[in-house]
Formats: C-alpha cells, structure tokens, sequence
C-alpha cells in the first residue's frame, strides 16, 4: 500500500478471483469508504488493465482502479482467462 503507482487507487484485493467481466476478492484499503476491510467482494466491469512494478492495476468501467497484491491459492492464476492488447 506504500508504492506509488502515479495514480489513485481504490482498494487492494487479496485472494483475487478474475471471473470475466469482474475481479472477485478481499478487500483492503479502500479509499471509498464502501467496503470494510477484509470484506470479500466483486467489483463493476473491468474496462483495461495495466502492469506496474509486477503488480496488476485493473480499472472498472465505473472509474474504480483495483491492485492485485495476490491471486486466490492453488497454483498459478487459473482465473486469469482475459486477453490484454
């Protein structure tokens, strides 16, 4: 939570889940307001998405900007289905 990737972010997602169209995870940091820390939930549509310092940054379609600190366990990212230009 202490990097500075040159944009606000939202919130960080543990344990994330990329189920198409949204990120599904664990909360934390959010500057919103709307979610409790730890609180698991699934965030709007997912418009792009951008990679910085080893971590991937996904934006909504409502404007909200993601970081992924972690994918969900057993492996790799299976949930990683999305294809990026």
């Amino acid at each position: 939570m202490e990097i500075d990737f040159g944009m606000p972010i939202t919130a960080f997602l543990l344990a994330a889940v990329d189920s198409p169209p949204v990120l599904m995870g664990t909360v934390f940091g959010d500057t919103t307001g709307r979610f409790r820390e730890g609180t698991s939930m699934r965030t709007s549509a997912i418009k792009n998405v951008f990679f910085i310092d080893g971590y991937a940054l996904f934006r909504t379609v409502a404007g909200s900007l993601y970081v992924v600190v972690s994918w969900a366990p057993g492996g790799s990212n299976i949930y990683m289905n999305r294809i990026y230009h």
